[in-house]
């Protein structure tokens, strides 16, 4: 006997979804991942709630009409009406959400971010996942590159993967409330379709709540190390 299994990635499901809101914010500072979560769990202790949730720090294009992103924790991005901000969290709690967060506002540090709306995206299988940034508790700032990859593999195979392509990025450091926090960019590559939806559903290592670990759809792996 000999069958073939081809599976349609349109008939897999999430157990998560990606809300994502329309915001009125003009400027946002580059190092806003800490102060972004903790305004986003105070309005919304659902998110606290979850063992997976997760809020993506917001980002903004590389360079767009002559402006460049900024690089320096300090700095500000600009960001323009079509910026969103997102937030992972279960299919079920999706619209709970959205109805708790809509018409909130948000002091970051001095700059005020209002939430207009919001819209459920249900997560979607992708053979190439990326994490901008990824850290585990129990590694620090001296550990190399080749015991970050092995963690890596270890999250991985908790969730029943095993990659075979692993990139790791650049570093980056989120001050938190309790001291700066070293991460990495990881890209996933050949993920089979219903390990790519499981990996999104847990994500990777910690730090949900500032977006470390949160794997997204990722079309280029030149542009990880960028």
């Amino acid at each position: 006997m000999w069958q073939e299994t081809n599976q349609n990635d349109q008939t897999l499901t999430a157990r998560m979804s990606d809300v994502s809101f329309r915001i009125d914010c003009h400027s946002l500072l580059v190092d806003h991942a800490s102060l972004l979560a903790d305004a986003t769990c105070m309005h919304a202790p659902i998110i606290q709630e979850s063992m997976r949730a997760g809020i993506h720090p917001i980002h903004v294009a590389g360079s767009q009409n002559g402006w460049e992103r900024p690089e320096n924790q300090g700095e500000y991005l600009l960001l323009s009406k079509r910026t969103r901000f997102k937030i992972r969290i279960e299919n079920e709690n999706a619209e709970q959400l959205i109805s708790t967060l809509t018409g909130a506002t948000f002091d970051i540090a001095g700059s005020t971010l209002r939430i207009l709306s919001g819209q459920s995206r249900a997560l979607l299988p992708a053979a190439t996942l990326f994490s901008r940034y990824t850290f585990f508790e129990d590694l620090d700032a001296n550990t190399d590159e080749s015991t970050f990859v092995e963690r890596t593999i270890e999250a991985c195979k908790n969730h029943r993967f095993s990659p075979t392509k692993i990139l790791c990025g650049k570093e980056h450091t989120i001050n938190t409330a309790n001291g700066p926090q070293l991460t990495r960019s990881v890209l996933l590559a050949d993920v089979p379709a219903i390990e790519s939806l499981t990996l999104q559903d847990h994500g990777i290592g910690e730090g949900r709540t500032m977006g470390c670990g949160l794997l997204i759809p990722h079309k280029d792996t030149g542009a990880v190390h960028e």
